[in-house]
């Protein structure tokens, strides 16, 4: 194998492969990139058997081949590279040679032989979204994804579609996040996406005006974009019944300036973020809300306008989940919807009924 391209083209395409990358993982090939060269194209390959993305870029192939290289090394020489014309040959004694300007390199490869074969049928349903409503997705659905590995389910997003419109769920325990979006659709199904998977798509995508389609087979996601192609394994088992935890009506709805209630959470996070629960309390009386938290660190009180329609109320929350929350919110106002201080709580944006943030209150001696 002999080919010359470059070096931008070259860092950029083993830059997106490399998320794909394995660590610490008893096959040491999937630690590496497949490179192939055939006709004018170099197509890179990296793969955790979970996840694999594939990039094609143009090069002048001088001779056809492939080979496996050690992925961390490669994406750290090629980032040395951007400004270069590259040539990569395969040498007999079992390396890669690398060229560029009057220097040589070489790296360890790996037998080609143990690569997994990807595969990239392209049936099945799919559903089709511009690019920047994917992303809004993705952004405002994912962080509430689970991190626990005794829940894999909760480890990826539901995305169920019915009569074109798609409802995506993401849960952990202790909050839940629910984005309906109208879709073009195969039909109805539903299938749950692992949150890296999501990252790594919405990541790809830069054209928000631009389709995107995504394919869902059995237990296998597929979607390409500009010659790079994402294929992911889908995660298996049943979803919790989100609907179930939904409450259908509150007695009390608090609506605040978003960034007057993030800026005060901030700040009552600075004495309550070392306790485990970083526990925030909200006193809610009339037209006042006072956000306070104490610890050994210090004490912090403060007063937030709000508008209540209800009962005066004494709640409290972990508060990295609530800005968790208001960041992602892209409207200045928001209603917090209470009934008792340790039934679910569901915020809305203002004017955005599609999306909601369910969050479970922290139980404390008010």
């Amino acid at each position: 194998m002999k080919l010359i391209c470059d070096g931008l083209d070259l860092y950029d395409a083993v830059l997106k492969v490399s998320k794909a990358l394995g660590s610490k993982t008893a096959n040491p090939v999937l630690e590496g990139i497949k490179i192939s060269a055939f006709g004018d194209t170099l197509t890179l390959v990296a793969t955790d058997t979970e996840l694999t993305i594939v990039k094609k870029i143009k090069a002048d192939i001088l001779m056809e081949g492939e080979t496996v290289v050690v992925g961390k090394y490669f994406v750290e020489f090629a980032k040395k590279l951007e400004k270069e014309q590259v040539e990569l040959c395969r040498l007999e004694e079992g390396s890669l040679q690398i060229k560029y300007s009057d220097s040589v390199s070489e790296l360890q490869v790996f037998p080609v032989e143990g690569f997994p074969k990807v595969e990239t049928a392209e049936e099945g349903n799919f559903f089709k979204v511009k690019q920047g409503e994917f992303k809004n997705i993705v952004e405002k659905t994912v962080f509430a994804c689970s991190t626990d590995d005794s829940r894999p389910i909760l480890k990826g997003c539901l995305f169920e579609i019915v009569n074109q419109v798609l409802t995506a769920v993401a849960l952990d325990g202790f909050r839940m996040s629910v984005l309906k979006k109208n879709v073009i659709a195969s039909g109805d199904f539903k299938t749950v996406i692992p949150a890296r998977t999501l990252v790594e798509i919405s990541r790809l995508l830069d054209k928000d005006d631009e389709d995107v389609t995504v394919i869902l087979q059995k237990n296998t996601l597929l979607l390409e974009v500009e010659n790079t192609i994402l294929i992911s394994r889908l995660i298996e088992g049943e979803f919790v019944k989100y609907s179930h935890i939904l409450p259908t009506s509150f007695e009390n709805v608090v609506t605040v300036s978003k960034q007057s209630l993030l800026n005060s959470i901030e700040r009552a996070s600075i004495v309550s973020k070392n306790d485990r629960y970083n526990v925030i309390k909200f006193d809610i009386n009339d037209d006042v809300m006072k956000v306070s938290a104490k610890s050994e660190v210090g004490a912090v009180d403060e007063n937030v306008a709000i508008v209540l329609k209800g009962k005066d109320l004494v709640v409290a929350f972990n508060g990295k989940f609530i800005t968790d929350f208001l960041r992602i919110s892209s409207c200045d106002y928001i209603n917090i919807n209470l009934n008792t201080p340790t039934d679910p709580c569901v915020i809305r944006e203002i004017g955005e009924e599609e999306f909601l943030y369910l969050i479970l209150p922290v139980r404390i001696n008010a």
